[in-house]
């Protein structure tokens, strides 16, 4: 009897400790830290640069035969169907038909393509001209999907339509990438000013991705399709004669941006507001033992707020790679006691999104370069190294300096984001496959 006296007095002091525990961990408030990132991330985002909005050309980029007034009906009306689907419970699933456009059935959608160049796929240029004649072929379907791609380049701005939720789908920006090959086979086939026009546009496009975007998907795209582009632009410019006059189309494009227009934060404030939403347990009796949906939100903000610190916008505006507080991986903690299940999500879904700012600096390096060209171009010399210590100090210094090559005949620039493996973004120079 005295041991099981002993048995059950054990037991009700471990029960007791752990009461105390989880009420403590209750009544904690959200650490100052977590409070400022959320004051950061829930700042009023500025009004959207002027001009249309790139979203509304991009959610239906692959609907063909459409019109305009056709086009603003359906999205309307997926405006609409998805702000239900968001009002519907976190443990209703959404399935694939659910969160399709209401276009998808009734109208024809663009023919599915071979990925013939890629942003990040190399010397798209040299892979047209393996094989000129299939290439034609493959895009010989694409022809209206192409006008719309230059067309966005109109845009001033990418503000997601639908509800801030994760659970809602995004624009199919893979699409964007069948322009390139496209602009390669114009050069290809002689028609170097429709190559270049079509490279200017398409740049256009993705610095409005990169600076005026409420995502981290469709800025992280803009930094892409800038390195694309501004590597197919090097390989024409090094066939052709250097005082071949680049289009008007290109004025004002290749301009190396001000730093603020790389910063991550007006992107990363609409991503919050998206996981935020999107994060949530199933209603369940006993939840409240597990989740307190203020906190897991405090932790979340923790391992995003940094993209809207003064630290991360001095080191982007010294082009150097910033780094900031992530939230701790392991669930044994106090605050964790009574948001255990909050802990584990936030845990989750805090990838290192200091990372990602590093592919629009990079974006921003690119432009840069692609300036440093066109100056080259306007100003040749006979020696590469002589022009270029002749070059404007803001286009050939700072943290990532310009680089000849190691054959003079190519200009290169570091790289800091991770898919990129370090290596430098090199390209030929200007003229320099025409003399050969």
């Amino acid at each position: 009897m005295k041991a099981l006296r002993w048995g059950l007095g054990s037991l009700l002091a471990v029960l007791l400790l752990v009461a105390g525990v989880w009420a403590v961990s209750r009544l904690m408030p959200i650490p100052a830290a977590q409070q400022q990132a959320l004051a950061l991330l829930h700042h009023s985002a500025a009004e959207p640069a002027p001009g249309r909005n790139a979203f509304d050309g991009l959610w239906l980029l692959g609907l063909e035969e459409v019109s305009d007034a056709e086009r603003a009906a359906i999205l309307a009306e997926d405006i609409e169907q998805m702000q239900r689907l968001a009002e519907r419970p976190i443990d209703v699933p959404l399935l694939p038909a659910d969160v399709a456009s209401v276009a998808q059935a009734p109208h024809g959608q663009v023919p599915q393509m071979q990925g013939l160049c890629g942003w990040r796929g190399g010397d798209c240029l040299a892979r047209v001209r393996a094989d000129p004649a299939a290439v034609e072929a493959a895009l010989a379907g694409q022809q209206g999907l192409l006008a719309r791609i230059s067309a966005l380049s109109g845009a001033g701005h990418y503000r997601n339509r639908f509800v801030a939720d994760a659970r809602l789908p995004m624009p199919n920006f893979i699409l964007l990438q069948r322009s390139l090959p496209a602009h390669a086979l114009a050069h290809v086939q002689g028609r170097s000013d429709a190559a270049l026009a079509g490279i200017c546009a398409d740049v256009r496009t993705a610095k409005v991705l990169i600076s005026h975007s409420d995502g981290l998907l469709p800025a992280n795209v803009g930094a892409a399709m800038i390195g694309g582009n501004v590597q197919l632009l090097a390989s024409v410019l090094a066939e052709l004669p250097l005082d071949h006059p680049l289009p008007a189309a290109c004025d004002g494009v290749f301009v190396a941006v001000e730093p603020q227009a790389l910063s991550q934060c007006p992107a990363m404030r609409g991503e919050f507001a998206m996981v935020s939403r999107g994060v949530q347990v199933a209603p369940q009796r006993l939840q409240w033992l597990v989740w307190d949906k203020r906190k897991t939100d405090g932790l979340i903000a923790l391992s995003m707020a940094g993209a809207c610190s003064s630290r991360t916008a001095e080191a982007v505006q010294a082009d150097v790679p910033p780094s900031w507080t992530s939230v701790p991986r392991s669930i044994w903690r106090l605050e964790c006691a009574a948001n255990a299940a909050g802990c584990m999500v936030a845990s989750i879904a805090a990838p290192a999104y200091d990372r990602y700012g590093l592919a629009l600096q990079d974006g921003g390096a690119r432009l840069r370069l692609a300036e440093a060209l066109l100056w080259l171009r306007a100003n040749p010399q006979a020696d590469a190294s002589t022009a270029l210590l002749q070059m404007p100090a803001r286009l050939r210094e700072g943290e990532r300096p310009l680089l000849l090559g190691s054959d003079a005949a190519s200009l290169q620039v570091a790289s800091y984001y991770a898919k990129d493996n370090g290596a430098a973004f090199s390209v030929p120079l200007p003229g320099t496959a025409s003399r050969r």
